[in-house]
């Protein structure tokens, strides 16, 4: 049984201390034995060392448990000793010198040079304790509170901007797309789809460190008006992950556009999750233009008789913030775009407006997409404010259970620039269309639901 005692205690603080433990054990040691190094375990290859014993033999590198010689390294690895004069560095009260790794602070590291001064990298960090300070000391004045989240620690800003976000800046197209007006008559001051669809509103998933809320939000999107204009018949999680293989023309984990996501979901068409599950990263795609549930080998749906891909109708635009919350009332949640500061990552609870927190030189700003599915308004002293109720595809660890509130009427971080909606090809959608006496006559159709605005019109079942 090999000796616990004091040499332990030696080896632990000669961890990134070799030059000092040297020069109060010289030795030799390794180097003093006729066979000098072992393999494997050997308790007799050992040498005395203080008051319990040293070793010679592979088994001794076991991390901070270790027992090996002092002069191990040197002679059984060929490492070099480190200079007897070596410099030493400490940075935020931590020791080390030029030959230990670096330190990590954040998402940054810092070295120790030769002449005993520190040189850090200088990123911009996902989020670190000056902003949430700055956030903290805002609290009042901004209208919502920040925490700091260990997903982000560690990750530079750059990287959450391409791999937590995902939607690039609308192209012409999509600001040219025909926006629609809907005449919703009376909106009450508050409205929550997902209460009022209850449990047919997915709620919030998790993108991952990819990219992909380009995919995300039209996914869940559509498989929120699939639920609520089928009445519950088509309750499905549509796939993004397919949408991240196939759709050409976009980045994958690094980005793509709303546009081209829609075009997909009207010509091709997406199977649900189960059969093409998310693996947040860019795969070889396994679905072709021509395929149906049936050659893509998904299971089939059992309240409905589909063999289709689910698809949908043309997306078009909404004007304004009573044509949005109309849409919302009438027919589900809609998708939205929105410029995404670094404070919104460290956003917990209220309603947010962007803040001053970040310098000038840290207001690189970058594109998502998240759902709006409601709004309402909130007192605050003498004023009112009101919001939109949002779901973000961070999970359901980020912000109020992977929702947001967001200033509503005011264009907060474009919020309502780009609203964008569009109507599912559901399987059967049934419409009553007159009361004859105490019959209501209804009328059973398969494909488009058109929209009332009769901008577009409805499109032939195929299959």
């Amino acid at each position: 049984m090999r000796h616990l005692l004091l040499f332990l205690a030696l080896v632990g603080f000669a961890v990134g201390q070799g030059s000092r433990f040297r020069q109060e054990f010289p030795g030799p040691y390794c180097a003093a034995r006729a066979d000098r190094c072992c393999r494997d375990r050997q308790d007799g290859c050992a040498q005395p060392i203080s008051t319990t014993l040293c070793y010679c033999d592979e088994f001794c590198e076991r991390g901070e448990h270790g027992d090996c010689c002092p002069d191990y390294e040197e002679v059984c690895m060929g490492i070099a000793p480190e200079p007897e004069n070596a410099t030493s560095c400490v940075y935020k009260n931590r020791y080390f010198t030029p030959y230990d790794q670096a330190l990590v602070d954040n998402c940054n590291t810092c070295k120790c040079n030769m002449d005993g001064s520190v040189t850090c990298t200088e990123d911009v960090c996902l989020a670190d304790d000056d902003l949430l300070r700055q956030l903290h000391h805002l609290e009042r004045s901004i209208g919502w509170k920040a925490t700091n989240y260990s997903e982000w620690w560690g990750h530079k800003y750059d990287e959450g901007k391409v791999l937590r976000l995902g939607t690039f800046q609308p192209r012409f197209r999509v600001k040219a797309m025909k926006r629609l007006s809907n005449k919703g008559g009376h909106l009450p001051s508050r409205f929550d789809a997902s209460e009022h669809w209850t449990g047919l509103v997915a709620e919030a998933r998790d993108q991952g460190w990819c990219g992909s809320s380009w995919a995300f939000s039209t996914a869940t999107m559509a498989s929120d008006r699939f639920a609520i204009l089928s009445k519950g018949r088509e309750m499905v999680q549509l796939a993004p992950q397919q949408m991240l293989a196939c759709v050409r023309r976009q980045q994958g984990c690094s980005g793509g556009h709303l546009d081209t996501a829609w075009q997909y979901l009207r010509r091709t068409g997406v199977v649900n999750e189960e059969c093409y599950p998310y693996i947040a990263a860019q795969n070889v795609c396994k679905i072709s233009n021509d395929d149906t549930l049936i050659t893509a080998n998904c299971e089939l749906p059992v309240k409905v008789n589909r063999t289709l891909m689910y698809k949908m109708g043309p997306a078009f635009s909404l004007n304004n913030e009573t044509d949005i919350m109309a849409e919302i009332k009438d027919r589900g949640t809609v998708q939205a775009i929105m410029r995404v500061y670094r404070d919104f990552f460290s956003y917990r609870s209220g309603i947010y407006r962007h803040s001053a927190a970040a310098t000038p030189a840290e207001e690189r700003s970058a594109y998502h997409s998240v759902r709006l599915i409601g709004w309402g308004e909130e007192r605050v002293g003498y004023d009112v404010v009101k919001y939109w109720i949002a779901i973000n595809s961070w999970g359901q660890w980020w912000g109020e259970n992977g929702r947001f509130r967001i200033l509503r009427g005011s264009n907060e971080c474009d919020i309502e620039s780009y609203v964008l909606a569009s109507n599912p090809y559901v399987h059967e959608h049934v419409q009553a269309i007159r009361k004859v006496g105490e019959l209501q006559e209804l009328i059973v159709g398969t494909g488009y639901v058109p929209h009332p605005s009769r901008r577009y019109p409805p499109y032939a079942h195929r299959g």
